[in-house]
Order: C-alpha cells, then structure tokens, then sequence
C-alpha cells in the first residue's frame, strides 16, 4: 500500500450549491458548468502512483451521481459542521488508514497537478506541515504527516477570509512545528478570476 495520500474535496456540481460568488454575477447554471470543468480537471491531473487518490465528495448521499461524473474512485463523505472540521476528519481518515503523510486539496486550481501534490509530500520528510498558497490570501492545499500533525489549525477559523494562511502559520508556529510553503495558485472564484484563466472556462 501507498504510504501517501491525497484527498481532493468535491462539490457536486449543483447550481446554487458551487460557486455561488461567481454565480451571482455570470449566473448560477454557467457558474455550475464551470465549477464541473474545474473539478474534472484537478481530478484528471492529480492522479498519480506516487500515492493513493481518494475524493471527499459532498453530498456523500450522490456518490453513484460522483461515480457516473467522474469515474470509480476511493469517494469518502465530508463529516463535519464545517471546512476545518471536514479536512481534520480526512486527515485522520488517512492517518487511521495507516498512511503516513497526507495533503488535502481544494476542486477549483486549474494549475494543480501531482507534481506540485508530490513535491508537497516530499517536504513532509524534513516539515511537519506543508501549504500551498492561494493567491486570494487561503491556500489550495495542506499536508501533514501522521507523526507531526496539527489540528489546531482547522478548529475556530472564520473561513473564506484573506488571512486563513496567515493565521495558520501563526498557529503552527505557536505549536512549535515548522512548515513548507508551496508555489502560489490562483483559482477561480470571481468574474475577475475567469477572465484571467480565459480560454477553457470562461
């Protein structure tokens, strides 16, 4: 078995359920198709046999929907009353599966791929944590291995906001953990954000 995984975190792609900030100005259907795009997308390019693949779907309820969409994979539920809660429950989901290191990744990166999901569990031998940074001041990705984890960063966060990085970073260096920043992404999120990706999802 594969001592490494990767949980991508989907939506299915529901109008008014995704991308809903785009969706109130270009439209919720158009904003539904291309949140469909993104996530086939990320899912196409973050395989890899450098580590096992699983998609935390939401709701978990459509899985066979998810499997109709996108193909047979590892789908996992999204339990908890939030983001934070969600990923920590994911990571101990690995972790009990006996996987040592871990990242989780966001659905909307089109420039995610498992190069950048492999260089950021390669930084999990000499790191406790590893991020990848989204332009929009969050981050598109966080990994942690099984020995070195820290959950505080996932308790009491006020989400969606530009200092969700920040204030993890602060968190884990009050934890005494170090942590690896990965090369910035942008995703799409505003009508701004599309026409910057242009061709393909705009």
């Amino acid at each position: 078995m594969q001592n490494n995984a990767c949980i991508v975190f989907l939506k299915y792609p529901e109008a008014g359920r995704v991308k809903t900030r785009l969706g109130n100005r270009i439209g919720m259907e158009k904003a539904a198709e291309i949140y469909k795009k993104l996530a086939e997308t990320t899912v196409k390019n973050c395989k890899s046999d450098k580590y096992t693949l699983f998609l935390a779907i939401e709701p978990f309820e459509m899985r066979l929907e998810f499997e109709k969409w996108l193909g047979k994979y590892d789908f996992i539920p999204q339990n908890g009353s939030d983001l934070g809660e969600r990923m920590k429950s994911a990571m101990e989901y690995a972790f009990k599966g006996g996987f040592q290191k871990c990242v989780i990744a966001g659905s909307d990166i089109p420039l995610l791929n498992k190069d950048i999901i492999e260089n950021g569990l390669a930084e999990l031998d000499s790191s406790d944590a590893v991020f990848g940074k989204a332009k929009d001041g969050g981050y598109y990705l966080v990994g942690m291995s099984a020995e070195s984890k820290e959950y505080s960063i996932f308790t009491n966060m006020i989400w969606s906001t530009d200092s969700v990085l920040e204030i993890s970073l602060k968190r884990l260096g009050d934890a005494g953990k170090s942590c690896q920043l990965l090369q910035t992404l942008a995703d799409i999120d505003t009508e701004e954000d599309l026409k910057a990706f242009g061709a393909g999802y705009a």
